[in-house]
């Protein structure tokens, strides 16, 4: 382990420091998935919202 990792993690076995590196990198990946998750959410709900508001104004305009 080079010197500035072990100043950071002090005697901390490399096996662990994998395990910690892994646990971190598993966390960043699921808070991705949620953020995609929710944007996407958000996306199609405004979709749809306009869709719906589009139809009603067509529907509006053929009964004038």
């Amino acid at each position: 382990m080079d010197p500035v990792m072990q100043t950071l993690f002090g005697k901390m076995p490399i096996e662990q420091l994998s395990s910690v590196q892994a646990a971190n990198a598993s966390r960043s990946n699921s808070n991705t998935i949620i953020l995609l998750a929710g944007i996407t959410f958000v996306l199609g709900f405004t979709a749809y919202y306009y869709y719906k508001q589009n139809e009603e104004l067509k529907s509006s305009i053929k009964h004038n």
